[in-house]
């Protein structure tokens, strides 16, 4: 009995010790993973699916049947067996179809999708996604502080603006537009709620000149918070309210932003039907039209339209075959964006 006792301990040890070695990833790398790789795209490599009004049906692989009732919901990105019972999203298909482990599913979907996974061995990338979680958070707190300042006494200015534009206060809201005060008052209101210089300069939403001063980027302007399809804020918008240039300014890429794959108001759009989209220009063109109930409209990050975007819109559009509204203000030959529409022939 003792020997079997000491044996159950060294087992126990042993697992430990594995699990203490393997990998650990964040919710946030996990979801974004998740989110990179289309349900229907990987189960279509082990299952013939044939689309059903909005879900798509095939043989269920985990038991024998003759008529389909595998269900796959490109919408929700789950699969549900009415046959067996079995479901789950893209990390449960894999792993029971392939017998191995959730950690290995993460690994073997961010490799196909060639994200690369931070570790706990790996210092360097697991300080970055710390960093990277801490700028969203950066983000978050200057929209709501941005928005805020929109309905103070001393924003006129921007409310002239504003009514002019005949934005109402939903729209404001659905957008959490916002408005940028004078030279360092975010930078103070953020160290103020204890956020750090790193995070706070990896952001690009403060500066520091050569005096060592920090200022903040967007000084007096219209601020359009950017969001990805989570409805996390990455990036900033601001346009002047008077003549001065540039009329617009824009955040850098970093961490957590990139403007080619993200669009303006996906968040937004996602809410309703995303079978067509209607591509515009700007940030004021989404606003504008979704205020008039044109509610499926995006814009690409400054003339930023490239294959990472086409495919972002590919997934949230559902279709095999996909074109784009395109509706453009300025001169079409001008247009980088348009050039890429015309030359895929995505346009009509």
């Amino acid at each position: 009995m003792r020997r079997i006792i000491y044996m159950w301990i060294f087992i126990w040890n042993n697992l430990r010790e594995s699990e203490e070695k393997m990998p650990r990833y964040s919710d946030e790398i996990i979801d974004e993973v998740r989110q990179t790789n289309d349900i229907v795209d990987i189960i279509s490599q082990y299952v013939h699916l044939k689309r059903s009004g909005r879900n798509f049906f095939g043989l269920c692989p985990f038991h024998n049947e003759k008529s389909p009732s595998f269900s796959v919901s490109p919408d929700k990105q789950i699969f549900h067996c009415f046959g067996c019972g079995v479901g789950g999203n893209v990390f449960t298909f894999l792993t029971k179809i392939e017998g191995i482990s959730f950690i290995e599913a993460v690994q073997t979907l961010a490799e196909r999708s060639n994200i690369q996974l931070p570790t706990l061995e790996n210092t360097i990338d697991s300080a970055k996604e710390e960093l990277k979680a801490k700028v969203l958070k950066v983000n978050e707190f200057t929209a709501q502080y941005y928005h805020e300042n929109l309905y103070k006494p001393e924003s006129k200015i921007v409310q002239e603006y504003i009514k002019k534009r005949k934005l109402s206060n939903e729209t404001l809201k659905s957008f959490r537009l916002g408005f940028s005060g004078r030279f360092d008052e975010l930078y103070h209101a953020l160290k103020k709620e204890g956020f750090q210089d790193a995070e706070i300069l990896e952001s690009g939403l403060v500066n520091r000149n050569d005096n060592g001063r920090y200022i903040d980027r967007y000084r007096n302007r219209l601020m359009f918070p950017i969001c990805d399809a989570r409805g996390r804020v990455i990036a900033f918008g601001g346009r002047v309210l008077d003549d001065s240039k540039p009329k617009y300014i824009n955040s850098p890429e970093n961490l957590v932003y990139s403007k080619g794959r993200n669009l303006f108001g996906l968040n937004v759009a996602k809410k309703g039907d995303t079978k067509k989209l209607l591509i515009v220009e700007g940030y004021m063109d989404v606003i504008s039209l979704h205020q008039r109930g044109i509610t499926n409209v995006v814009a690409p990050l400054r003339n930023s339209f490239n294959s990472a975007t086409r495919l972002v819109i590919k997934k949230k559009c559902r279709a095999n075959n996909f074109k784009f509204w395109l509706w453009w203000s300025r001169t079409y030959s001008k247009n980088k964006s348009f050039r890429y529409f015309t030359k895929h022939g995505m346009w009509y």
